[in-house]
């Protein structure tokens, strides 16, 4: 315990002192661009010639991470945040192999290039997951060796030593200006946590809440932990709610097969607190039932495998006389 802890704090004080890169003000979110196409694999995986980390440049200290879903077709985010003294990774891909998935060659290359571009000699990193499904935690084993590195993961002791003394509660991330929020939001996975960034307005939920297939595994958790996001956002100005996958169609209601590598005409990643409204009232509705429902941009499915179909069960429809449905 005292060895992970100094390694820690050797880590984090492996900094450089820099002047103030942006003006770190909550109360003026940042604004950034989520006008992209993300890429969407192929009929053929063996075939795709596409990069295997895709990168979106969010805004000139936030960086968007995708992998290809032709590698993996669970196709996971990845977001890196970059502050004064700091960055972090959060979750690392399905995909342990470094041949199959470069996420610590395409990371070492963002921070490289921005680096460069914001003068800054040295800025050590820390990885951390937003949960411990294999979709977030595959590739960490490719950051153990590298300088200047935390690696946290899931790991409910490395979690209490970063973010504070009132964790498992809440914690703080102080990238060095830039201040993250972390909340524990377990039900879909017991590890889960949120992480809030007040400079860009983002809600960073990983697989607690995304546009897909939401398997609920421990209701009443899952419930307390909506309606913390939920509280959280009656206090903070909140732009956007950013998942860990995209697993719906842009056609309302409709989500793609289990498994495909193939997903064009995917929805939009980004969520909105109305979404999070949305999905508070159906877990509300479902009262621990084994039900499954379909909602325009999720669905909530609970005592159910996350492969089962929604034939014959309630579609909730909060405005359901706006337009016709025919799912």
């Amino acid at each position: 315990m005292k060895y992970r802890q100094w390694l820690i704090s050797i880590a984090l004080g492996c900094m450089t002192v820099i002047p103030a890169l942006a003006q770190w003000d909550p109360e003026h979110p940042a604004t950034g661009n989520l006008r992209f196409t993300w890429i969407h694999g192929s009929i053929s995986a063996r075939a795709n010639t596409d990069v295997r980390v895709q990168v979106h440049r969010y805004n000139e200290h936030t960086f968007i991470l995708r992998q290809n879903p032709a590698i993996h077709w669970e196709a996971p985010f990845m977001y890196l945040l970059m502050g004064e003294e700091r960055a972090v990774l959060l979750d690392a891909g399905a995909t342990e192999e470094a041949e199959y998935f470069p996420l610590r060659h395409v990371v070492d290359r963002v921070i490289a290039r921005w680096q460069r571009a914001n003068g800054v000699l040295k800025m050590p990193l820390l990885v951390l997951t937003l949960g411990s499904e294999t979709s977030q935690i595959a590739a960490l084993g490719q950051f153990e060796n590298r300088p200047d590195t935390v690696v946290v993961g899931s790991d409910s002791v490395l979690r209490s030593t970063v973010l504070g003394g009132d964790w498992p509660n809440k914690g703080k991330l102080d990238l060095g200006g830039r201040v993250l929020d972390v909340l524990p939001t377990p039900g879909l996975d017991e590890s889960a946590i949120s992480v809030f960034d007040g400079w860009s307005g983002i809600l960073f939920t990983g697989n607690t809440l995304y546009p897909g297939r939401l398997v609920i595994r421990d209701y009443p958790r899952y419930l307390e932990s909506l309606e913390t996001l939920i509280d959280l956002s009656k206090e903070e100005h909140l732009r956007f709610i950013l998942g860990g996958r995209i697993e719906m169609s842009a056609e309302p209601g409709l989500d793609y097969m289990l498994r495909a590598n193939y997903r064009p005409n995917e929805r939009a990643l980004q969520l909105t607190v109305s979404d999070l409204q949305d999905a508070t009232n159906i877990v509300r509705l479902i009262d621990g039932r084994e039900d499954i429902h379909i909602h325009d941009d999720f669905i909530v499915m609970h005592g159910v495998g996350r492969g089962a179909r929604a034939y014959g069960w309630p579609v909730y429809i909060p405005e359901q006389f706006r337009k016709n449905r025919t799912r």
